[in-house]
């Protein structure tokens, strides 16, 4: 599908925009969040993954990865009710979280009924990286937060399709199924009390919100250079 010795260089993207409770017939908010009443807010998500990869035997390649993420939610609001005289409010709640990440990947590829166009991938991803969050309300002319800093690593399965729009261009989507991850987190609250959680874990299931869409290029290198990918 992919000959020994062609390069392999693209950027994986991601991006989602919730407005949260600001429709005048949610019904899908009414549904899920039936205990929280009148939340209201904005949550952007954006993540860019650039990565470049070597093919040390046909459809068979090595490569790193690096990855960018931030998330963001202004200016929410809402009551939580667990029952009658139990309800917790907030206002003005904000949160930032950024992280990075880089990641050492080993992919293969099958062809999809020996077709040149169409295969699909493995990959196994082992991943470590470093982050920091803030969350915060302000409550007249005070303002109460938490700040984190966040470790952690992961190993992951990866499968996924590609689709050569050329000879050397592809389309490619991937979902996580298996997981194991790792993660520390060091936290001060109000710049006074400090706490510290380390957690660990193993996922097997299809994570459809992990959905990564890409674009990719493959160039043949050395004696390969007068073979095409595809």
């Amino acid at each position: 599908f992919i000959p020994k010795g062609a390069v392999g260089g693209g950027i994986t993207f991601s991006y989602n925009d919730y407005s949260i409770g600001n429709s005048t017939n949610d019904v899908g908010y009414t549904m899920l969040f039936s205990m929280i009443d009148g939340v209201k807010g904005n949550i952007t998500t954006f993540g860019v993954a650039p990565q470049i990869s070597y093919f040390v035997a046909d459809n068979l390649s090595l490569g790193l990865m690096f990855d960018y993420d931030q998330s963001r939610i202004d200016n929410a609001f809402g009551q939580l009710s667990l029952g009658d005289g139990m309800a917790f409010g907030v206002n003005d709640y904000n949160y930032f979280n950024h992280s990075y990440a880089g990641a050492l990947t080993c992919r293969y590829y099958m062809s999809l009924g020996g077709s040149k166009r169409f295969g699909m991938f493995a990959e196994v991803r082992a991943a470590g990286g470093y982050g920091q969050s803030e969350s915060y309300r302000v409550e007249g002319e005070e303002k109460f937060g938490t700040y984190q800093d966040i470790y952690k690593c992961s190993l992951g399965l990866v499968p996924g399709l590609s689709v050569f729009v050329t000879d050397a261009v592809a389309l490619e989507v991937a979902v996580g199924v298996l997981g194991l991850n790792w993660q520390k987190v060091e936290q001060t609250t109000n710049q006074v009390d400090k706490s510290v959680m380390v957690s660990s874990g193993a996922n097997c299931n299809v994570n459809l919100l992990s959905l990564e869409l890409g674009l990719s290029f493959y160039i043949p290198t050395g004696q390969n250079k007068a073979k095409k990918i595809r």
